[in-house]
């Protein structure tokens, strides 16, 4: 019977004498400690920057978007409804692309612009990156999110429901269908400051 130690079965790829290769792993430790010790100082020590709506923020439509989920057996029990829904997808898409400007004052007021269409004023609430903007097109207020460069507004079930409602006609599924065809049904409305001309 032969017998192998483990050295003899370990392939050898390098060979480094004890004191060169805790050398090698200082220096890797001292190295990686320097790494994560400036990234420490440049990333964590900022303060966070103040989120400012104030000004003006223009649509941005390649961004903007809108996802529906629906249920796969109502689908096949209302195909016409289904239909309605891919036929439509993009004249919803196109409701939420107004207001096409956005402009917030520092006295909590918004103006909703869109062209072709009297201007509407509301009233936003700020909470840091958090908002939400109260006027006729949104009672019950809509919510959105900034990071300064970026707006986004988040139109719930309920408020994408109702803008579907609202272009059904008698000839179409009745709302019930749309209501047991839906799960989801959401839509994020994307804007970027505007800057003034100079």
């Amino acid at each position: 019977m032969i017998f192998y130690t483990f050295a003899e079965l370990m392939p050898i790829l390098h060979y480094y004498s004890p004191k060169k290769f805790f050398m090698k792993i200082r220096r890797f430790l001292t190295v990686a400690t320097l790494v994560v010790l400036a990234y420490s100082l440049t990333s964590c020590n900022k303060e966070p920057e103040q989120i400012v709506l104030t000004g003006s923020w223009g649509i941005d439509t390649a961004k903007t978007a809108l996802a529906i989920i629906y249920n796969q057996v109502v689908a096949e029990e209302n195909p016409v409804a289904l239909n309605y829904l891919k036929e439509n997808k993009n004249r919803i898409l196109a409701i939420i692309k107004k207001p096409e400007v956005l402009a917030f004052s520092g006295t909590n007021s918004v103006v909703l612009k869109s062209e072709g269409a009297a201007d509407i004023a509301g009233t936003y609430t700020q909470s840091d990156f958090y908002f939400t903007i109260t006027a006729l097109p949104f009672p019950k207020g809509l919510y959105g999110a900034s990071d300064n460069k970026l707006l986004e507004l988040y139109y719930s079930k309920e408020h994408m429901m109702s803008l579907l409602y609202s272009i059904l006609t008698p000839n179409d599924p009745p709302a019930s269908v749309f209501d047991q065809l839906i799960d989801k049904f959401e839509g994020i409305g994307v804007y970027n400051k505007l800057l003034l001309p100079a």
